[in-house]
């Protein structure tokens, strides 16, 4: 039976997650370079996509979260001519570094047989179709094929239109005889042979199933910092988990055994729950009084850190849910809250919206978490992020507007030149 070798408080508990995410801190004072960008997404292993844009992009957001302002041109270099990052199924549809697309060889091959639709004859000769015209013509998307001559109006739940090719891109992309080479600029995918991204991916032999498994449950745990068995096999998923749950425990085990964790209890976590020994030097700082987590930002809803909700409620108290399908009327929040991450802490949620023509970033609504107290370092701490967020969407840094705060006597507080 596993020993509980170190007691957590919740504080730690949290910290430590959030210095795992790199959150805890802008790790520089200079504007963010292409290097910046991958290395981070590298430590991440997978960036959520989201094709909500009332801010910015899920991903953008992410990246800004941890790294502040930087220039967008940069991840499109990324994808190409870089072909450092890729997109694949890893935390649903996700950016992933394509280092690690080998990893998912084998959820690739087995879609084949579960999803049957390019197996059909009709179907597989668009498929070839589609596949002949990227040989011939190179890189290529959606947008470059016309739509059928009787081509009528696509109903709202018909998500790949009238195009039978922009499905079949789809297909060829599940089925990886297709790889996600970059996104154009009204951010549709174009796409790709494999071996013109990455040639090696389909040479040789697939990775063993339990070098796999122990590869996605080590990228887990560093991402993670502190997780039980069930958020470690969450952490690379897509409707099921790539390691199933009982496979995640066994790994999480062999690692304690190795060193490379330590088991750990946190008040409020009743299951085992593991520590990377990464973190071992940094929880001795912050018993002796250092090097605590000092960041304010935002996160996206499909932030790293709280995008298993469980978790979040677990370690933050904090109880999260997107409302952008809910019916206004029924919305508690608001249509896309972004949770405030402060010093370590879920202290608040605001409703953001950013208009493009004018520049003006609008915060329909503020909310703070009940108990969290008013004071005049959160205050400042909110409006600077707010601020910073203004300005990595293209804004001047005061052009924001807050409507409404809970509680209110927040709302003359955060405001444009509070700083």
């Amino acid at each position: 039976m596993t020993n509980v070798a170190i007691a957590l408080t919740r504080d730690e508990a949290r910290s430590l997650a959030v210095i795992a995410s790199g959150l805890d801190r802008r790790p520089f004072r200079r504007r963010p370079t292409k290097d910046d960008i991958l290395a981070t997404i590298e430590r991440l292993g997978s960036v959520q996509l989201d094709t909500i844009s009332v801010v910015s992009r899920s991903h953008e957001t992410v990246l800004w979260s941890r790294l502040g302002p930087y220039d967008l041109k940069l991840i499109s270099t990324l994808y190409d001519p870089d072909h450092a990052i890729t997109e694949t199924l890893a935390h649903a549809a996700a950016i992933v570094p394509t280092s690690l697309m080998p990893l998912f060889r084998t959820a690739i091959e087995r879609r084949r047989e579960e999803y049957p639709w390019g197996r059909q004859p009709e179907n597989r000769e668009v498929m070839d179709a589609v596949l002949s015209r990227v040989m011939a013509d190179g890189p290529i998307g959606s947008r470059d094929f016309e739509p059928p001559q009787d081509a009528r109006r696509a109903e709202a739940w018909e998500w790949y239109g009238t195009k039978p090719e922009r499905q079949a891109l789809d297909y060829l992309w599940l089925y990886g005889e297709l790889m996600l080479r970059r996104r154009d600029r009204g951010f549709s995918r174009v796409y790709d042979l494999p071996h013109r991204i990455m040639p090696d991916l389909w040479s040789g032999e697939p990775i063993s199933d339990d070098e796999r498994d122990r590869t996605f449950i080590r990228l887990a745990v560093r991402a993670l910092g502190i997780t039980t068995a069930r958020w470690a096999s969450d952490y690379f998923r897509t409707g099921s988990a790539y390691v199933p749950l009982l496979s995640a425990t066994r790994i999480l085990k062999e690692l304690e055994a190795s060193g490379a964790c330590v088991c750990v209890s946190v008040p409020g976590v009743e299951k085992t729950i593991w520590l990377s020994s990464e973190l071992l030097p940094r929880l001795e700082e912050f018993r002796a009084g250092r090097l605590r987590p000092t960041l304010t930002t935002l996160l996206s809803p499909f932030d790293n850190l709280i995008w298993n909700r469980d978790r979040t409620e677990h370690l933050w108290n904090f109880f999260y849910r997107l409302e952008c399908y809910t019916p206004e009327p029924k919305r508690t929040y608001g249509y896309y809250t972004l949770p405030i991450l402060h010093r370590g802490k879920l202290v608040g949620r605001l409703d953001p919206s950013y208009d493009r023509r004018t520049k003006i970033l609008t915060v329909k609504s503020l909310h703070l978490e009940p108990g969290v107290r008013t004071s005049r370092s959160l205050v400042l701490s909110i409006a600077a992020a707010i601020q910073d967020l203004t300005g990595f969407l293209g804004g001047e840094p005061d052009r924001w507007r807050l409507l409404h705060a809970s509680p209110s006597s927040l709302l003359p507080l955060i405001r444009p030149g509070a700083i």
